[in-house]
């Protein structure tokens, strides 16, 4: 569109001033974009004996702990049923320090890595922790950074070996609807393609932030056109909101 140069009324003169106050308010967040790191590990696993039987189901929880707030209350949950059955707990907003108390409270394993540094200072990342060892984990960069905070997205996959066979889960945080539908289609597709043929069984968990109409459809869509099953389907809302609960979170499996 053209720009026309006009005496413009007060009424928007003062919009497109409160406009740019919101535009040039907004911090830049600075984000980790090396595929490499930072990296975080640890193992708390309890000394297991020899001969442990395979499990005959493995359970997954995703857990999106808000800007690694309320850790004391987080190890609570995790520590009471039906959480406390978890084999592998995949998490996000989180920071190192948060991820290592909660694995050694918890123990179990724990890959870590910060996709951004958050407003308040500390790092904002996802991670994956295990009761069984993690033999392999990759930081997969996601695309489509939010473009008025540029706040970078990762996914953290983590192979866990269960008695011999092994389990790949990724940890996935996706963008706000600020960056639009197709583009969180495009993250989530870049997650699948990341570990394509990596690992028999795979599990992709996370917080997809499908709280806009019809994006929780087309990403359920998209994982099923992969091969995936909604493991979480039927499970509903998943954050409270001051508009109400909101579907943010799944679960997809396969193999």
């Amino acid at each position: 569109q053209s720009l026309r140069c006009e005496k413009a009324r007060p009424a928007v003169w003062l919009g497109a001033l409160l406009m740019l106050g919101l535009l040039t308010g907004c911090p830049i967040m600075a984000s980790y974009s090396d595929a490499e790191g930072p990296r975080y590990s640890g193992d708390y696993r309890p000394v297991q004996p020899t001969a442990v039987e395979p499990p005959s189901s493995v359970t997954v929880v995703t857990y999106n702990l808000a800007f690694a707030e309320q850790v004391t209350e987080a190890v609570a949950s995790l520590s009471s049923p039906p959480l406390s059955n978890a084999d592998v707990i995949a998490m996000q907003e989180m920071d190192a320090p948060s991820v290592e108390r909660i694995a050694r409270e918890l123990g179990m394993s724990y890959v870590y890595y910060p996709a951004s540094v958050a407003k308040d200072g500390d790092d904002f990342g996802n991670a994956v922790l295990s009761r069984w060892p993690i033999t392999a984990d990759q930081k997969i960069n996601l695309p489509h950074d939010d473009p008025y905070h540029q706040q970078h997205r990762i996914g953290v996959a983590a192979t866990v070996d269960i008695q011999g066979t092994p389990l790949q889960v990724v940890s996935v945080h996706g963008a706000t609807p600020i960056v639009g539908l197709g583009a969180r289609l495009d993250q989530a597709e870049t997650v699948i393609q990341a570990i394509e043929g990596a690992a028999p069984s795979q599990v992709i968990a996370g917080d997809f932030n499908t709280s806009d109409p019809g994006s929780l459809t087309q990403t359920v869509k998209l994982f099923s056109q992969w091969g995936f099953q909604w493991a979480s389907e039927g499970v509903g809302d998943t954050v409270d909101s001051v508009i109400g609960g909101l579907p943010l979170d799944s679960v997809f499996a396969r193999g």
